[in-house]
């Protein structure tokens, strides 16, 4: 069964090294209000930085986060900015600890985490509206779909989805502990006409960033 991870739960009194060093590494934000790594700039989750900030600060609801670690921290600053409430799921009991310890991953006033898998999360819980959200949890394309079309029916119209692992730049990253199936995924929301999609295939790892927007219904002088 799938449970909620709270500060409490954890021994913050002693920092995680591994994340402690990643916290120290990344969150070097560049001098402006957007969280933008100076460390790793565009390499690798600058970009969803850039996109979530603009998302988040033209669009109501929380955020949705599926799979925890280095982007908890961009959607963490990104939460507490705006904010909003960012729940956080992941199956591994010490993704979600070891960031706990470390300040800056999560907030104790905008996090909520949420141990266990996708499915049991998105059950879990009475979810508000979501402007939105990020999946990078498994990477089957079965798994992965139900993750999209879970967050889609929670997504206000303007909401964003991102999907990590969707252009795996050679046959090799296809293996399920790379990128897996995601791209048959991509690939089906690009001929979708309820939604706009686009890939980056640079920054994000190399492996794709896909940008998907809910659109609002059609407005009557569009359809003459």
């Amino acid at each position: 069964m799938g449970r909620i991870i709270t500060l409490e739960d954890v021994d913050a009194s002693v920092e995680h090294a591994g994340s402690k060093e990643l916290m120290e590494l990344l969150a070097q934000w560049e001098n402006c209000s957007i969280p933008f790594s100076k460390t790793f700039g565009w390499n690798r989750w600058g970009i969803l930085g850039v996109l979530c900030d603009f998302v988040l600060y033209f669009t109501k609801g929380d955020i949705i986060e599926i799979g925890v670690v280095e982007s908890s921290i961009f959607l963490t600053k990104l939460a507490k900015k705006y904010d909003r409430i960012a729940y956080h799921c992941d199956a591994q009991y010490g993704k979600i600890a070891n960031s706990w310890t470390v300040d800056g991953y999560f907030d104790i006033s905008h996090s909520i985490t949420f141990q266990g898998g996708s499915d049991e999360f998105f059950k879990f819980f009475n979810f508000p509206q979501i402007a939105l959200g990020f999946i990078d949890g498994d990477h089957l394309y079965e798994q992965v779909k139900r993750d999209f079309d879970n967050l889609f029916e929670l997504l206000v119209d303007d909401g964003y989805i991102f999907l990590h692992d969707t252009y795996p730049p050679s046959e090799e990253y296809c293996n399920e502990n790379y990128c897996g199936t995601v791209y048959k995924l991509r690939q089906e929301l690009e001929e979708r006409k309820d939604i706009d999609c686009f890939t980056f295939t640079h920054s994000a790892f190399e492996v794709g960033l896909t940008m998907v927007r809910k659109k609002p219904k059609e407005l009557d002088y569009f359809k003459g």
